[in-house]
């Protein structure tokens, strides 16, 4: 009579797809979240070279991200000089902080710090120095000069710029003392001056 409910189902053949699916699920997530990291690198890295002036043409990037397991993902950011520019490399430490202070800013719930930055040339990049000078090079080197301010001032920051000297009262002059004006002399000198005559 209950025949029909033999034919239903078994119960382990849906195990197996549930677990593939979640499997694949947090693959899916896990690739999505990777893409979204490379894509959040290269737009802070663009806004970085346009806030300190140099060409986007001088360097590219690419992010290369290495599993440890369930949420120990180690991201290396490699940096390629396409153009040659021999200052440029002098500040490559202090590009790499504002990349990081970059990063901070855009997403400040992830560690930056914790990423791994490195650097290559391009074949082509114009590099002059295709061989190593002699060994006494190095002990004649001068040191650098010591470097600009880091990060450009925004119009309102007022940190990083000196206050112009204030303006000194002008000190009040005393007047000069005037000299008394002489009489005028009389018109007519010809005339005796008139003589009062004390009173009787």
């Amino acid at each position: 009579m209950f025949s029909f409910l033999k034919n239903s189902v078994p119960k382990n053949v849906a195990g197996p797809s549930v677990t593939t699916d979640s499997k694949s699920m947090s693959l899916n997530s896990t690739r999505e979240k990777s893409d979204i990291q490379r894509e959040l690198i290269r737009v802070v890295l663009k806004d970085t070279l346009r806030r300190l002036g140099i060409p986007f043409d001088w360097l590219s990037c690419e992010v290369i991200i290495i599993p440890h397991g369930m949420g120990n993902d180690e991201l290396h950011i490699q940096l390629s000089l396409m153009k040659w520019h021999e200052t440029f490399l002098r500040y490559g430490p202090a590009l790499e902080r504002q990349l990081v202070r970059g990063l901070d800013r855009f997403d400040p719930s992830v560690d930056h710090s914790k990423y791994i930055i490195s650097w290559r040339f391009a074949p082509d990049c114009g590099c002059p120095f295709t061989v190593m000078p002699p060994p006494r090079f190095w002990t004649h080197v001068e040191p650098p000069a010591p470097a600009v301010v880091e990060e450009a001032p925004s119009v309102l920051d007022r940190r990083h710029s000196k206050r112009p000297p204030k303006a000194q009262a002008p000190i009040p002059q005393q007047p000069k003392a005037v000299a008394p004006r002489p009489p005028p002399p009389d018109e007519d000198e010809d005339y005796e001056r008139t003589q009062l005559s004390p009173l009787r």
